[in-house]
């Protein structure tokens, strides 16, 4: 068993043992009284490489309380958050457009590097506060996001290790651990789909909308 395959069973591991699921939305407050954009660095996951079997994952998932699905236009493994585009910059996780082309302008070149490859979607997984999808034979974005990580408006640590996935759901703290672990258990070793990665993406979401559109800012071909 590979690094990766290790750290997604201990995330299973750890939800197994949890006694309550979590808060995962993040449509906070803050969120929403922003003003600006919010930016990232992220590879999308068209729906079509996941299904059939998201359908009817989503269908099962959609029969529990508190459980809130991704749309289609918003499923994506997030390489890196940038922060919200602000005017003046006061928190460490905001930025100027400014910065955000300065960011989009550096991150060409370890993203272009990158050579074209393949991963594999699944099984499902969970975070105690959200549903996501194991990423199979995905260590070449370990070692990008750590690239991109060193060029990022977003200085301070991470809480958690860069570990790569694709989030289905998200719990809204209600949702019954032991009916979630018992739904999520089955699936953890059926596999979606397989996704050939050939770019990366600059994208800025509307923070007025739960599930904003991911808007293009910058399109990064992988070609080394």
């Amino acid at each position: 068993m590979d690094a990766l395959s290790v750290a997604y069973q201990r995330v299973w591991d750890s939800f197994q043992r949890s006694p309550e699921t979590a808060d995962g939305r993040h449509d906070t407050a803050r969120w929403r009284a922003q003003a600006g954009l919010y930016a990232a660095c992220v590879i999308r996951v068209p729906v079509e490489a996941v299904q059939p079997k998201l359908t009817d994952l989503r269908e099962k998932l959609a029969g529990l309380p508190g459980v809130r699905l991704h749309p289609d236009h918003f499923l994506h493994i997030m390489l890196q958050e940038l922060g919200f585009v602000v005017d003046l910059p006061r928190y460490p996780d905001e930025l100027s457009a400014a910065r955000l082309e300065e960011f989009a302008q550096a991150a060409v070149g370890p993203i272009s590097s990158m050579p074209v490859f393949s991963i594999q979607l699944g099984g499902a997984n969970s975070f105690q506060d959200a549903v996501f999808l194991d990423i199979g034979a995905g260590r070449p974005l370990l070692k990008l996001q750590e690239r991109l990580f060193d060029l990022a408006a977003i200085p301070r640590a991470p809480e958690y290790p860069y570990l790569p996935h694709c989030t289905v759901a998200h719990y809204d703290g209600t949702t019954p651990h032991d009916d979630a672990r018992e739904l999520i258990g089955p699936w953890r070793d059926v596999g979606f789909g397989e996704l050939t990665m050939t770019e990366a993406e600059i994208v800025t979401l509307d923070t007025r909308e739960t599930y904003p559109e991911l808007t293009t800012y910058a399109v990064i071909p992988f070609e080394g």
